[in-house]
């Protein structure tokens, strides 16, 4: 997969995915140590798993925006292609064609963003009224 120069927030947090399961498992490798760590890596996991899942609620293409985040970023094994990526979509949900996988793909990833914002403003308004 090719890095952009400019990453969004939500492809920074979903490129963060595969490696805190890898922490965790490493973790829960060696019992005793890492409490914190170990929970700092599950409240990640559950917040990103979260922010994908809100994507299934788009009305129109929102199983199709999942499929495509999670085939991109949340399996076991990092794709080495476009083609392994659409062969995951297609096994996870139904083939799609290459020029709308890069299509949605932008539009998932910019979703993902505003949902960023809003679960930040929601945060921020809440510590106001605390």
């Amino acid at each position: 997969m090719v890095k952009s120069q400019h990453m969004s927030n939500a492809q920074k947090l979903l490129l963060e995915y595969r490696p805190a399961i890898w922490r965790k498992t490493l973790l829960e490798a060696v019992p005793g140590i890492g409490n914190k760590a170990m929970q700092a890596c599950m409240e990640q996991m559950h917040f990103t798993q979260e922010l994908v899942q809100s994507l299934r609620n788009h009305k129109l293409l929102g199983e199709k925006l999942y499929w495509i985040v999670y085939a991109l970023y949340m399996t076991d094994q990092q794709p080495n292609d476009i083609e392994e990526i659409l062969s995951e979509i297609a096994a996870k949900y139904k083939a799609i064609p290459r020029r709308t996988y890069f299509r949605l793909k932008g539009r998932a990833i910019k979703m993902l963003d505003e949902h960023l914002v809003d679960m930040a403003n929601k945060k921020w308004l809440h510590n106001l009224d605390a």
